[in-house]
């Protein structure tokens, strides 16, 4: 059974990863183009409608035995989920057909797989608003910081004006002390740069806060780096934008800062 179990939580992932990615998609959009204030309203209502969603959702018996594993990638084995059903419902999990599980199904029609796989739309819900209300949050205390005015002048488009915005951006990332040590050693052992690094400057690096440039070896092991990291929704899905916002890096044959579209570039050559 764990294993028929493992497979569908990486379905689940996939689920999650995708609503996730809409969400974020959506609010980087709008706050781009709203005022200061429009974005506290539109900010403090979306929290509200979310923390609802999420109260109405936790009144359920196997959602509350996930609550407390929203952060891991295996929850449904690590937490008590699978004693949580009932004998009927866990058998439909024991014998699911994982080969079966299409994310474009679930897509295209979330409650696809709810006769077959019971709670599975509310399960990945649960996850991606669990996931949508730390951002929000993280939004919000941008948005009450008393230095926010003259950050939010230069970000939002001024009527009439043909000038883009610029938009102030970071990773969205809270890495641990022991995750930016995993980190660094993967980079050193690659290495992505032609001189090693270490965990502070790696810390610094996903704070935007890097004092002194970073010469890369290759660039298109940077580009699979920060796709890797998107790819499990560890960073903002723009984080080439930031790249280009916070120059830090130089390319690896001209020693000039990368440029956006060259990242962009090297990612699609990644996927392809």
């Amino acid at each position: 059974m764990e294993a028929t179990i493992r497979a569908i939580q990486n379905r689940i992932n996939e689920c999650i990863r995708h609503d996730y990615r809409f969400l974020e998609n959506r609010i980087f959009l709008k706050l781009q183009y709203f005022s200061e204030e429009q974005s506290k309203s539109f900010l403090n209502q979306e929290l509200a409608d979310v923390t609802d969603e999420l109260a109405n959702l936790h009144d359920n018996a196997v959602i509350q035995s996930i609550t407390d594993y929203a952060e891991s990638l295996d929850f449904l084995w690590e937490s008590t989920f699978i004693e949580t059903l009932t004998a009927s419902e866990k058998k439909k999990y024991a014998n699911f057909d994982t080969s079966t599980l299409d994310v474009k199904q679930y897509t295209a029609k979330n409650d696809s797989y709810d006769e077959a796989l019971p709670y599975f739309s509310k399960i990945v819900k649960f996850i991606v608003l669990s996931k949508y209300v730390l951002l929000l949050n993280k939004k919000a205390k941008y948005y009450q910081s008393p230095t926010i005015s003259e950050e939010v002048k230069k970000t939002f488009i001024e009527p009439m004006s043909n000038v883009k915005p610029q938009i102030k951006q970071t990773f969205e990332c809270h890495f641990d002390d022991r995750q930016i040590e995993i980190l660094t050693t993967c980079i050193n052992e690659v290495p992505i740069f032609t001189e090693s690094v270490t965990a502070e400057t790696v810390k610094r690096i996903f704070d935007c806060d890097l004092e002194n440039y970073l010469r890369v070896k290759n660039n298109r092991l940077l580009a699979y780096f920060f796709t890797s990291l998107d790819d499990r929704n560890l960073i903002t899905h723009y984080w080439q934008s930031v790249c280009q916002s916070n120059p830090f890096f130089l390319s690896s044959l001209k020693g000039k800062p990368l440029k956006q579209k060259v990242q962009k570039l090297l990612t699609s050559t990644l996927k392809n």
